[in-house]
Protein backbone atom coordinates (compact mmCIF):
# COMPACT_ATOMS: atom_id res chain seq x y z
CA UNK A 1 0.00 0.00 0.00
CA UNK A 2 1.37 3.40 -0.96
CA UNK A 3 1.93 6.03 1.72
CA UNK A 4 -0.11 8.73 -0.02
CA UNK A 5 0.55 11.44 2.59
CA UNK A 6 4.31 11.03 2.12
CA UNK A 7 3.92 10.78 -1.64
CA UNK A 8 1.86 13.98 -1.87
CA UNK A 9 4.64 15.87 -0.08
CA UNK A 10 7.01 14.63 -2.75
CA UNK A 11 4.56 15.53 -5.50
CA UNK A 12 4.15 19.08 -4.24
CA UNK A 13 7.89 19.62 -4.59
CA UNK A 14 8.25 17.85 -7.93
CA UNK A 15 8.75 19.65 -11.22
CA UNK A 16 6.37 17.54 -13.31
CA UNK A 17 6.78 18.50 -16.94
CA UNK A 18 3.76 16.75 -18.51
CA UNK A 19 0.37 18.41 -18.48
CA UNK A 20 -1.76 15.51 -19.73
CA UNK A 21 -2.11 11.82 -18.89
CA UNK A 22 -4.00 9.42 -21.14
CA UNK A 23 -4.91 5.97 -19.88
CA UNK A 24 -5.98 2.81 -21.63
CA UNK A 25 -8.60 0.78 -19.76
CA UNK A 26 -8.50 -2.99 -20.20
CA UNK A 27 -5.39 -4.59 -18.77
CA UNK A 28 -4.09 -1.21 -17.61
CA UNK A 29 -6.56 0.22 -15.08
CA UNK A 30 -8.61 -2.97 -14.71
CA UNK A 31 -7.82 -6.66 -14.87
CA UNK A 32 -10.28 -7.15 -17.73
CA UNK A 33 -8.02 -8.11 -20.63
CA UNK A 34 -8.39 -11.73 -19.52
CA UNK A 35 -12.11 -11.45 -20.34
CA UNK A 36 -11.32 -10.70 -23.98
CA UNK A 37 -8.79 -13.55 -24.11
CA UNK A 38 -11.38 -16.03 -22.89
CA UNK A 39 -13.98 -14.73 -25.34
CA UNK A 40 -11.64 -14.92 -28.35
CA UNK A 41 -10.91 -18.52 -27.45
CA UNK A 42 -14.46 -19.61 -26.58
CA UNK A 43 -16.13 -17.88 -29.53
CA UNK A 44 -13.41 -19.23 -31.81
CA UNK A 45 -14.10 -22.78 -30.66
CA UNK A 46 -17.72 -22.38 -31.75
CA UNK A 47 -16.35 -21.80 -35.26
CA UNK A 48 -13.96 -24.72 -35.07
CA UNK A 49 -10.90 -22.53 -34.54
CA UNK A 50 -7.94 -23.37 -32.31
CA UNK A 51 -7.19 -19.87 -31.09
CA UNK A 52 -3.73 -19.37 -29.60
CA UNK A 53 -2.65 -16.86 -26.97
CA UNK A 54 -0.20 -15.42 -29.50
CA UNK A 55 -3.16 -14.59 -31.74
CA UNK A 56 -5.03 -13.01 -28.82
CA UNK A 57 -2.00 -10.90 -27.91
CA UNK A 58 -1.78 -9.72 -31.51
CA UNK A 59 -5.39 -8.51 -31.27
CA UNK A 60 -4.97 -6.74 -27.94
CA UNK A 61 -5.74 -3.03 -28.05
CA UNK A 62 -6.85 -2.93 -31.68
CA UNK A 63 -9.92 -1.11 -32.95
CA UNK A 64 -12.79 -3.10 -34.46
CA UNK A 65 -11.81 -2.42 -38.07
CA UNK A 66 -8.25 -3.47 -37.39
CA UNK A 67 -9.44 -6.61 -35.58
CA UNK A 68 -11.56 -7.60 -38.57
CA UNK A 69 -8.60 -7.24 -40.92
CA UNK A 70 -6.36 -9.42 -38.73
CA UNK A 71 -9.05 -12.10 -38.35
CA UNK A 72 -9.69 -12.16 -42.11
CA UNK A 73 -5.98 -12.59 -42.80
CA UNK A 74 -5.55 -15.29 -40.15
CA UNK A 75 -8.77 -17.24 -40.72
CA UNK A 76 -9.82 -16.57 -44.34
CA UNK A 77 -12.53 -19.28 -44.33
CA UNK A 78 -14.77 -17.64 -41.70
CA UNK A 79 -16.81 -14.44 -41.58
CA UNK A 80 -14.38 -12.13 -39.80
CA UNK A 81 -16.95 -9.45 -38.97
CA UNK A 82 -19.28 -11.98 -37.34
CA UNK A 83 -16.45 -13.42 -35.24
CA UNK A 84 -15.33 -9.99 -34.03
CA UNK A 85 -18.92 -9.03 -33.25
CA UNK A 86 -19.55 -12.22 -31.27
CA UNK A 87 -16.39 -11.66 -29.22
CA UNK A 88 -17.30 -8.06 -28.44
CA UNK A 89 -20.83 -9.05 -27.49
CA UNK A 90 -19.65 -11.86 -25.20
CA UNK A 91 -16.98 -9.67 -23.60
CA UNK A 92 -19.48 -6.87 -23.01
CA UNK A 93 -21.94 -9.24 -21.34
CA UNK A 94 -19.20 -10.61 -19.11
CA UNK A 95 -17.94 -7.17 -18.09
CA UNK A 96 -21.38 -5.77 -17.36
CA UNK A 97 -22.04 -8.71 -15.04
CA UNK A 98 -18.92 -8.13 -12.94
CA UNK A 99 -17.22 -5.51 -10.82
CA UNK A 100 -13.81 -4.82 -12.36
CA UNK A 101 -10.69 -5.58 -10.36
CA UNK A 102 -8.41 -2.55 -10.17
CA UNK A 103 -4.81 -3.05 -11.25
CA UNK A 104 -2.22 -2.23 -8.56
CA UNK A 105 -1.62 1.51 -8.35
CA UNK A 106 -4.56 2.48 -10.58
CA UNK A 107 -6.33 4.69 -8.05
CA UNK A 108 -3.08 6.11 -6.70
CA UNK A 109 -1.79 7.24 -10.09
CA UNK A 110 -5.11 8.88 -10.92
CA UNK A 111 -4.98 10.69 -7.58
CA UNK A 112 -1.41 11.74 -8.37
CA UNK A 113 -2.51 13.31 -11.65
CA UNK A 114 -5.51 15.04 -10.13
CA UNK A 115 -3.47 16.35 -7.18
CA UNK A 116 -0.88 17.85 -9.56
CA UNK A 117 -3.44 19.49 -11.85
CA UNK A 118 -2.65 17.13 -14.74
CA UNK A 119 -5.52 16.70 -17.20
CA UNK A 120 -6.67 13.10 -17.46
CA UNK A 121 -8.26 11.26 -20.38
CA UNK A 122 -9.26 7.66 -20.99
CA UNK A 123 -8.70 6.24 -24.47
CA UNK A 124 -10.08 2.73 -24.87
CA UNK A 125 -11.02 0.56 -27.83
CA UNK A 126 -13.85 -0.90 -25.73
CA UNK A 127 -17.49 0.03 -26.18
CA UNK A 128 -18.65 3.12 -24.33
CA UNK A 129 -21.25 1.35 -22.17
CA UNK A 130 -18.55 -1.05 -20.90
CA UNK A 131 -16.23 1.86 -20.15
CA UNK A 132 -19.00 3.70 -18.29
CA UNK A 133 -19.84 0.58 -16.28
CA UNK A 134 -16.23 -0.04 -15.26
CA UNK A 135 -15.56 3.57 -14.30
CA UNK A 136 -18.79 3.82 -12.29
CA UNK A 137 -18.27 0.47 -10.53
CA UNK A 138 -14.69 1.35 -9.59
CA UNK A 139 -15.42 4.93 -8.57
CA UNK A 140 -12.88 6.20 -11.13
CA UNK A 141 -15.22 8.25 -13.30
CA UNK A 142 -14.67 11.45 -11.30
CA UNK A 143 -11.00 11.50 -12.25
CA UNK A 144 -11.46 11.83 -16.00
CA UNK A 145 -11.72 15.09 -17.89
CA UNK A 146 -12.47 13.28 -21.18
CA UNK A 147 -13.34 9.77 -22.40
CA UNK A 148 -12.69 8.57 -25.93
CA UNK A 149 -13.63 5.12 -27.25
CA UNK A 150 -13.01 3.25 -30.48
CA UNK A 151 -16.33 4.37 -31.94
CA UNK A 152 -15.20 8.01 -31.73
CA UNK A 153 -12.39 7.69 -34.27
CA UNK A 154 -12.04 6.49 -37.84
CA UNK A 155 -8.95 4.39 -37.25
CA UNK A 156 -8.33 2.35 -34.12
CA UNK A 157 -5.06 1.41 -32.46
CA UNK A 158 -2.30 0.99 -33.63
CA UNK A 159 -3.22 4.20 -35.52
CA UNK A 160 -2.69 7.33 -33.37
CA UNK A 161 -6.21 8.74 -33.83
CA UNK A 162 -7.64 7.87 -30.40
CA UNK A 163 -4.76 9.47 -28.50
CA UNK A 164 -4.73 12.58 -30.67
CA UNK A 165 -8.46 13.05 -30.03
CA UNK A 166 -8.02 12.44 -26.29
CA UNK A 167 -5.29 15.10 -26.12
CA UNK A 168 -7.49 17.50 -28.06
CA UNK A 169 -10.40 16.93 -25.69
CA UNK A 170 -8.34 17.74 -22.60
CA UNK A 171 -6.75 20.71 -24.32
CA UNK A 172 -3.14 19.55 -23.99
CA UNK A 173 -0.70 19.15 -26.92
CA UNK A 174 0.01 15.47 -27.48
CA UNK A 175 3.76 16.00 -26.97
CA UNK A 176 2.97 17.20 -23.45
CA UNK A 177 1.03 14.01 -22.65
CA UNK A 178 2.04 10.66 -21.20
CA UNK A 179 0.13 7.63 -22.47
CA UNK A 180 -0.16 4.61 -20.19
CA UNK A 181 -0.74 1.35 -22.06
CA UNK A 182 -0.43 -2.40 -21.61
CA UNK A 183 -0.72 -3.60 -25.23
CA UNK A 184 1.74 -3.56 -28.10
CA UNK A 185 -0.79 -1.88 -30.39
CA UNK A 186 -1.49 0.77 -27.77
CA UNK A 187 2.21 1.55 -27.45
CA UNK A 188 2.56 1.75 -31.24
CA UNK A 189 -0.39 4.15 -31.35
CA UNK A 190 0.96 6.34 -28.55
CA UNK A 191 4.38 6.56 -30.17
CA UNK A 192 2.86 7.37 -33.57
CA UNK A 193 0.81 10.13 -31.95
CA UNK A 194 3.92 11.77 -30.53
CA UNK A 195 3.23 11.15 -26.84
CA UNK A 196 5.61 9.74 -24.27
CA UNK A 197 4.57 6.10 -23.96
CA UNK A 198 4.74 4.09 -20.76
CA UNK A 199 4.00 0.37 -20.85
CA UNK A 200 2.68 -1.63 -17.93
CA UNK A 201 2.71 -5.19 -19.33
CA UNK A 202 -0.34 -7.35 -18.71
CA UNK A 203 -0.76 -10.38 -20.99
CA UNK A 204 2.59 -10.07 -22.80
CA UNK A 205 6.02 -8.71 -22.02
CA UNK A 206 7.49 -6.04 -24.36
CA UNK A 207 9.53 -7.18 -27.33
CA UNK A 208 12.72 -5.40 -28.50
CA UNK A 209 10.57 -3.48 -31.03
CA UNK A 210 8.20 -2.26 -28.31
CA UNK A 211 11.03 -1.36 -25.93
CA UNK A 212 12.28 1.08 -28.56
CA UNK A 213 8.95 2.93 -28.35
CA UNK A 214 8.27 3.18 -24.64
CA UNK A 215 9.46 3.10 -21.04
CA UNK A 216 8.29 -0.10 -19.29
CA UNK A 217 7.37 -0.50 -15.63
CA UNK A 218 6.16 -3.64 -13.89
CA UNK A 219 3.15 -1.90 -12.28
CA UNK A 220 1.45 1.47 -12.17
CA UNK A 221 2.89 1.80 -8.64
CA UNK A 222 6.41 1.63 -10.08
CA UNK A 223 5.54 4.18 -12.75
CA UNK A 224 4.00 6.47 -10.14
CA UNK A 225 7.07 6.54 -7.91
CA UNK A 226 9.31 7.18 -10.91
CA UNK A 227 7.16 10.06 -12.12
CA UNK A 228 6.85 11.59 -8.65
CA UNK A 229 10.65 11.88 -8.52
CA UNK A 230 10.89 13.83 -11.80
Amino acid sequence: MLNLIKLKKVMKNSDFKFRGAIFDQDGLLFDTEVVFERCWISEGRKLGLEVTKDFVNKMSGCGRKELTIIVAETYPTINAEDYVESVHRAAAEAQLAMTPVNKPGAREILEFCRFNGIKIALASSSMRHCVDHNLAASGFKEFFDAIVTGRDVKNGKPAPDIFLLAAEKIGVPINECIVFEDSFNGIRAAHAAGARAIMIPDRAQPTPEILELCTPYSTLNDALFSLSEK
